[in-house]
């Protein structure tokens, strides 16, 4: 093989080393970036913690899960408008000189929100919207008179697609909402393994 021979097969190579790197640098998954257009449905799930400040809801603590629904359409490349239904809630027991009770604390949020892709597979949420919260007996059970409370709905968060195929995205996704009352404020962040269609 002559001098030039090899000059040619090394440019040859170079080019395309670089175009496999250019595109890998495109996108974490060596694909081409994807095309978010349309109408988009995701959801998420996982566990959450549940902390309320100030005012009569000083005591609502405690450890449980949160589902997060969302539909949608694309702004362009880069930015999602969402409709997001956020819904979590844990069970508590309350011991009395009689017997003991078993209280579930829900915590919901109907949001209208923003998210923007910073990267190709990392974002960032937020909206804002309603949000309830009421106390139960037990899971499903009778509505503890007086509990129910409404007001405004925050909601943010972050996430990352750790896989991608097609129109499907796998995430993990962090996950904060906040219910402001007139009796105080209860948040609840939560930890979750998310899946978009777009």
């Amino acid at each position: 093989m002559t001098r030039g021979h090899l000059a040619a097969a090394s440019l040859s190579l170079s080019l395309a080393l670089a175009h496999l790197a250019s595109a890998a640098a495109a996108d974490p998954y060596g694909e081409p970036p994807p095309e978010r257009e349309g109408f988009l449905f995701g959801l998420g799930l996982g566990p959450a913690i549940f902390v309320g400040g100030g005012g009569e809801v000083e005591d609502v603590q405690g450890i449980g899960g949160d589902l997060n629904l969302r539909v949608g359409t694309s702004a362009g490349e880069r930015l999602l408008w969402l409709v997001e239904l956020q819904s979590g809630g844990y069970l508590i027991e309350l011991e009395t000189s009689a017997q003991t009770d078993t209280v579930y604390n829900a915590l919901s949020t109907l949001a209208v929100s923003a998210q923007l892709y910073i990267e190709n597979a990392l974002w960032l949420r937020g909206g804002a919207g309603l949000a309830a919260f009421v106390e139960q007996e037990g899971r499903g059970g009778t509505e503890v008179e007086g509990s129910r409370r409404g007001g405004l709905g925050l909601t943010a968060g972050g996430g990352y697609d750790l896989f991608r195929r097609g129109s499907f995205a796998l995430s993990v996704e962090a996950a904060v909402a906040a219910g402001v009352f007139s009796s105080g404020v209860i948040a609840r962040s939560g930890l979750l393994l998310g899946l978009t269609w777009y």
